[in-house]
């Protein structure tokens, strides 16, 4: 029987996302790499936290190994970097089935909608890490934001929603996706900050310092996107303006805690940068706004930053923590 879904690029989010739709009842096959997929293969999917089960699942390193249909459709979880090659090497397959991007940033929406394909836009807001070989942790949320790319909503992603609404993820449809995931993009700005001070996302907004650093990277964003027209929904309460505002208040916070509030987790690019990875997806976030930026004439001195030395921290696979405020400052400073 052919498959309902194919999860490309299954490793933290991907599995937790499969998972939760074959806990809805749908067929799902994995593609995955390396030592992962050789534990898929052998012994299949175990999600733990948030999610719990094994799943014994069909997985293989290409889509063309799967059995698909036309009623198949595609989710990609993959970092974005690895998008273009995957889309390359599965062309035949992909063409004319809707391809849902699980992915942070907005350019692989961007490269789908040009090249002509069924694109549809997800802003993932789960939680989640890879812990060894095949064993998935869901530490945390479950909410998935679905959308035509770029804008509308019709049968397949209400069809899509409704699956991963059965599988207990809180799945909400979105007249503007784009928006939403530039909402998000400029949420995930701080993950380079993160990871090269080695701070755990719970502790992110706790002291001022922290905060304002956060603020005027932001800052740096909204008045790119600003200038290039570019509508930005809030993933808050506040929006973008007001959220900075918000980060420049005075006073220590305490540890956001959702909720165990003895997990600490880390952005994709701590994990990234803690298991050598040489390749990190900064440069679709930070230098998404960098390109903005010079694009129309805005100084982004801070996005700037972050990107490069997140990008040669992982190209030296030096680890987390190698920066502070102040050493992110000064080189922003002297970069000018």
């Amino acid at each position: 029987m052919a498959l309902d879904y194919v999860i490309h690029g299954a490793g933290a989010i991907g599995s937790v996302i499969g998972a939760r739709l074959v806990q809805a009842g749908c067929d799902v096959g994995l593609v995955a790499r390396g030592a992962h997929l050789e534990a898929l293969e052998a012994e299949g999917l175990t999600v733990e936290g948030q999610t719990e089960g094994r799943f014994d699942l069909p997985a293989a390193g290409s889509t063309h190994d799967l059995d698909v249909d036309d009623g198949t459709r595609i989710v990609l979880a993959m970092k974005s970097g690895d998008t273009p090659a995957a889309l390359e090497a599965h062309a035949d397959l992909y063409r004319d089935r809707p391809i849902l991007c699980a992915q942070n940033g907005v350019s692989n929406e961007q490269l789908l909608h040009e090249d002509g394909h069924e694109t549809y836009g997800c802003t993932v807001i789960i939680g989640a890490a890879l812990r060894s070989p095949g064993v998935i942790w869901h530490s945390g949320a479950k909410s998935l934001t679905i959308g035509r790319w770029p804008t509308g909503i019709d049968d397949v992603c209400e069809e899509m929603a409704a699956d991963l609404e059965r599988g207990g993820l809180r799945a909400r449809l979105h007249e503007h996706v784009e928006s939403n995931k530039w909402g998000k993009l400029v949420r995930n700005l701080g993950n380079a900050y993160l990871a090269l001070t080695d701070l755990p996302t719970q502790e992110a907004s706790c002291l001022p310092s922290d905060r304002q650093f956060a603020a005027d990277v932001q800052e740096e964003a909204a008045d790119a996107l600003d200038a290039a027209g570019i509508v930005v929904e809030s993933t808050g309460k506040r929006n973008l303006r007001q959220q900075i505002d918000h980060l420049r208040t005075d006073g220590v916070w305490d540890p956001f805690v959702r909720e165990d509030p003895t997990v600490r987790s880390y952005p994709s690019t701590w994990q990234d940068l803690t298991a050598g990875r040489t390749n990190v997806e900064v440069d679709h976030f930070n230098g998404a706004i960098v390109r903005l930026g010079e694009a129309h004439g805005v100084a982004t001195p801070l996005n700037r930053t972050l990107r490069d030395l997140c990008e040669d921290a992982a190209a030296r696979q030096l680890g987390p923590g190698t920066e502070t405020i102040e050493s992110l400052r000064a080189a922003a400073a002297a970069a000018g």
